[in-house]
């Protein structure tokens, strides 16, 4: 499971390179959202590990990825779709106050599928990271 606090601190840092972009951000929960004519941005969280960091310890660790996914209408170039996508894994390697966000662990590109059907091509960014929870 994703914590909450994960999904916000993530959401906030896409949101502004989206902002700066001029892109959508869009929710995957969110789809009843029209879908814009040009390049836009979806994110989801995905948790590896989310367990008690030691017998009696007050803190939860949790690890996982972060997927944005730029979604370019086909024929718009490749290019472009790299530098925005370089730009967005930038906002994730900026220090954190810990243990209040996330911690940046490494990131991956997944290829575009060129052999994709539909009108846009996919351009993954991974964002590996760690979250400390205190519990309550």
């Amino acid at each position: 499971m994703t914590t909450p606090a994960v999904f916000s601190d993530a959401w906030t840092r896409a949101q502004a390179v989206a902002d700066t972009q001029k892109l959508k951000l869009l929710d995957p929960a969110g789809q009843n959202i029209t879908v814009p004519d040009g390049p836009y941005w979806v994110m989801e969280t995905a948790a590896g590990l989310a367990d008690r960091a030691g017998a009696g310890e007050p803190v939860d660790l949790e690890d996982g990825t972060i997927w944005l996914h730029l979604m370019v209408p086909k024929g718009t170039g490749t290019l472009e779709a790299l530098e925005l996508r370089k730009a967005m894994s930038v906002a994730f390697r900026q220090a954190t106050n810990l243990p209040t966000g996330i911690i940046y662990r490494g990131h991956m590109f997944d290829p575009p599928d060129l052999s994709q059907a539909g009108n846009r091509v996919r351009f993954s960014l991974g964002i590996g990271y760690e979250y400390q929870d205190i519990l309550t």
